[in-house]
């Protein structure tokens, strides 16, 4: 009879999800996290003997099937989910869908591209930056000597000033991220060819 009871209990569970009822809310606003984050930890207060019954679309369930406390590993794709939880208590009894909004966000890229060709005394160097994803954004840029960091950038493309250069140098992106911790792809460089300046000789007559 225990076991009928059991069946019963998942059977109601499967038909709450295949309705997507509407119940209470876990949160206001939707939750943030990295697409493609793996052991992304979510829970609820716990209540012995229960069984929690999960679904995570665009996501695996890692560990914790079953339980108060899961960890997920989400698609590498951006987009917006809503994980689901129902209660089965000790007593087979049914407790209200709960819900959290999930936006995956994409991941940051960088790319720099081009090529100047300046005199050598030329003090306005620059290069730009493009980005996709969701900002503000992190980076850093390397002229094969020195590396420099760059955060809370907010323009798109961002232009970064170079000053008077000695020599050609070709810049390149190192790493890319944003405010939310999502580090992503980067591409590119760009050369400044700087030109010597003429040398003149002496002035002779004849």
């Amino acid at each position: 009879m225990k076991t009928k009871h059991l069946l019963y209990s998942v059977l109601l569970c499967a038909i709450f999800f295949s309705a997507q009822s509407v119940k209470a809310q876990s949160t206001t606003s939707p939750d943030t996290v990295c697409a493609g984050k793996a052991g992304v930890p979510y829970y609820i207060s716990k209540t012995p003997g229960s069984v929690f019954h999960w679904v995570v679309p665009n996501g695996t369930i890692a560990s914790g099937n079953n339980s108060d406390s899961i960890t997920v590993n989400w698609s590498t794709t951006s987009g917006t989910d809503t994980i689901k939880v129902v209660e089965v208590n000790a007593h087979g009894c049914i407790g209200d869908t709960q819900k959290l909004a999930v936006y995956r966000m994409p991941l940051p890229t960088a790319t720099i591209t081009g090529i100047d060709s300046v005199c050598w005394n030329n003090t306005i160097n620059s290069f730009n930056v493009s980005f996709t994803g969701v900002g503000p954004w992190n980076f850093t840029y390397s002229n094969g000597t020195t590396s420099t960091s760059l955060t809370n950038i907010s323009a798109n493309p961002y232009t970064v000033n170079l000053g008077h250069l000695a020599a050609t140098t070709t810049y390149t992106i190192t790493a890319v991220s944003n405010k939310f911790g999502c580090t992503g792809t980067f591409s590119g460089s760009h050369v400044v060819e700087v030109n010597p300046k003429p040398t003149t000789s002496a002035i002779y007559h004849k």
